[in-house]
């Protein structure tokens, strides 16, 4: 949660994740952590909002942050 994962897949070589944290980064080219990389990413996006769900949502954070400042 507190990096950023980058998938890269090319069309003539096996997929990779680069992981990169605070001072740190990761290159890995392991097909089995290229795969769990991968379905991390898969869950959390089946977790996420729709793009017009999130977006209500950050407006209405924003809207209840303004009348609390208040």
């Amino acid at each position: 949660m507190e990096s950023l994962l980058i998938l890269m897949s090319f069309e003539d070589s096996a997929p990779v994740a680069y992981i990169d944290a605070f001072e740190t980064g990761r290159l890995m080219d392991d097909p089995a952590l290229v795969s769990a990389c991968q379905n991390a990413y898969a869950l959390a996006l089946s977790d996420a909002l729709s793009q017009q769900d999130s977006l209500a949502l950050v407006r209405s954070a924003a809207e209840e942050h303004a009348r609390d400042q208040q």
